[in-house]
């Protein structure tokens, strides 16, 4: 396999991605983790920008893309801390 086919995959992976997160906020029945999955699935975006762009060589995008991931895990986790401290209360 080459790079070019690997970066088309991670492509087609970003949009899958981005269409599932459209389906997520469209559900017609919010869900009780709704809001962490779409940090989570925001989060997957961001790695597979930064895996495409590790794949051409841009560390600075890569990088960058990562921290934003970060970002979005610790929003999620600071959810579900919430939710068990209100649990526990």
């Amino acid at each position: 396999m080459t790079t070019q086919e690997v970066t088309k995959q991670l492509e087609q992976a970003r949009a899958a991605t981005q269409a599932a997160l459209t389906a997520l906020n469209g559900l017609i029945v919010p869900h009780d983790y709704q809001d962490v999955a779409t940090l989570v699935g925001k989060a997957a975006l961001e790695l597979l920008q930064a895996t495409q762009a590790l794949m051409q060589a841009d560390d600075t995008t890569a990088f960058a893309s990562i921290e934003r991931a970060d970002e979005l895990i610790d929003g999620a986790f600071e959810i579900v801390d919430s939710e068990l401290d209100d649990d526990e209360a």
